[in-house]
């Protein structure tokens, strides 16, 4: 399975994601789901969710959670006596689990809310989910979460690419994008180097072009 950026980032990108949720939430008395609507609408989440390091690893999770609510219209300020909570937090973990779960499916934030896997469902699921193996929650995420279909548009703009960009990182023609994304031809019938090659560029399953 391709994954959506590298492991090593991950790492400090879910606990800055834990903390931004917990922060907003536990801290500062934001409903979860007002909180979560504006991350989705904050311009965010299509970055951190390629692992752009301006947002995964050059801001904390209070700044995250500060320029989410800015970028929604709101003021949210930062308390400095906030803790790192330690202890188990429902929030927190929510955090934490979402964000490995997305890096996992290599799925935009938006999908995997959709897709049958709310950010509630998720902070419900902290009970029985919070002392198991991580693998554990991605067999019950998986079980919850069905995968919208995707085009490569979507993908292309998602990870931030020109149709010419997308051509010069994958090997695959201009032309031959064009077509696909016109519709005029179909990827199922590509030759499987160049769905391959599509999917690493674009961060996604082969399986997803397909």
């Amino acid at each position: 399975m391709t994954h959506a950026y590298d492991k090593d980032m991950m790492l400090s990108a879910r606990d800055n994601l834990a903390v931004m949720i917990d922060y907003a939430v536990t801290w500062c008395g934001i409903d979860l789901r007002e909180f979560y609507n504006r991350w989705l609408g904050s311009g965010i989440p299509e970055m951190f969710g390629i692992g752009h390091p301006k947002f995964t690893l050059g801001m904390s999770g209070i700044e995250l959670a500060v320029r989410v609510v800015e970028n929604t219209g709101g003021t949210l300020e930062v308390d400095q006596t906030y803790t790192f909570p330690w202890e188990d937090s429902s929030y927190f973990w929510t955090g934490w689990a979402l964000c490995q779960y997305q890096w996992f499916r290599a799925d935009s934030f938006a999908s995997i809310d959709r897709g049958g896997l709310p950010i509630e469902k998720i902070h419900e699921l902290f009970n029985p989910l919070h002392e198991a193996d991580i693998t554990k929650v991605f067999e019950v995420f998986d079980s919850w979460y069905h995968p919208e279909p995707v085009s490569i548009k979507e993908l292309r703009k998602l990870n931030g690419l020109s149709q010419q960009e997308l051509a010069d990182k994958s090997g695959v023609s201009l032309r031959m994008i064009r077509a696909y994304e016109q519709g005029s031809q179909r990827i199922g019938r590509a030759e499987a180097a160049s769905v391959l090659a599509l999917a690493r560029a674009l961060h996604c399953d082969p399986e997803r072009l397909v």
